[in-house]
């Protein structure tokens, strides 16, 4: 049986891991919030944020993997939808995303010390109330894209509980043809082998990522839309269940399986 098989250990473990993140995170913070007076939020996240949020899964001691689908461009600024499972997916998001991305939250979320700081720093689109919401976060969708950032949403709207992908809510895909943006499915499996809701224990885990195909958005009827938002889940859904990649675009051979 492993050492952090046994629960002190593990307690022990993840107070250890959870000071040096947080440590390491205010400096990332105190860095990233000094250049951001000079520097554009596409270029401190490109050298500051995103590395330095990225450096906390290595206190974790887990293994992390990522896959980039062939038709994957790196260069294409989209909506990265992503299963939400505990409170480090953005940080493997950090690690996976090959250049700047903001989040998408409600904007009470921005209000939040520190938290609601980091996401100011990161150019996040704060989500309003009321009628016109989608209107507004499309074209805040369409600025962060035009100064050379994508979005990072998880359209799960919730931390799954049993580590199955869960529907997926429309409002992020009505934001992505709004802006005329193309999603792209994130899937990360092994996240819950390090942290399970409800929980801050850790615990060291394999993780994988695949950075799926952009699926395109711009200019579809609804029932398009509803077409792309299932595609999008499926892809999702089958890596985190069974590790399958789907197939190059063109190609008519099985998905790949990486279990």
């Amino acid at each position: 049986m492993q050492l952090l098989d046994f629960k002190p250990a593990q307690v022990a473990f993840s107070a250890v891991v959870w000071t040096a993140a947080f440590a390491w995170m205010g400096v990332v913070a105190l860095v990233w919030g000094a250049t951001a007076i000079f520097v554009s939020p596409r270029r401190t996240h490109n050298y500051i944020g995103g590395p330095g949020m990225a450096t906390v899964l290595k206190f974790t001691l887990s293994d992390v993997e990522i896959l980039y689908h062939p038709d994957f461009d790196p260069q294409r600024r989209s909506v990265f939808c992503q299963n939400h499972v505990n409170l480090l997916d953005a940080h493997v998001a950090c690690k996976s995303i090959p250049h700047a991305f903001c989040g998408m939250m409600n904007a009470w979320q921005f209000k939040i010390p520190f938290y609601g700081w980091m996401m100011t720093l990161a150019d996040g689109i704060p989500v309003p109330k009321g009628q016109g919401r989608f209107r507004a976060i499309s074209e805040a969708a369409k600025d962060r894209a035009a100064k050379g950032i994508s979005i990072l949403v998880f359209p799960e709207a919730h931390r799954t509980l049993d580590g199955k992908v869960h529907d997926f809510k429309r409002g992020v895909f009505v934001m992505a043809r709004g802006a005329g943006l193309p999603v792209v499915p994130l899937a990360v499996r092994g996240m819950r082998d390090l942290m399970r809701k409800g929980s801050f224990l850790l615990k060291p885990a394999k993780i994988q990522v695949l950075v799926g195909p952009q699926i395109d958005t711009a200019d579809l009827d609804d029932e398009q839309l509803k077409a792309v938002i299932q595609r999008t889940q499926q892809i999702v859904h089958d890596f985190v269940e069974r590790g399958e990649i789907p197939p190059a675009r063109g190609r008519g051979d099985a998905a790949q399986d990486v279990a």
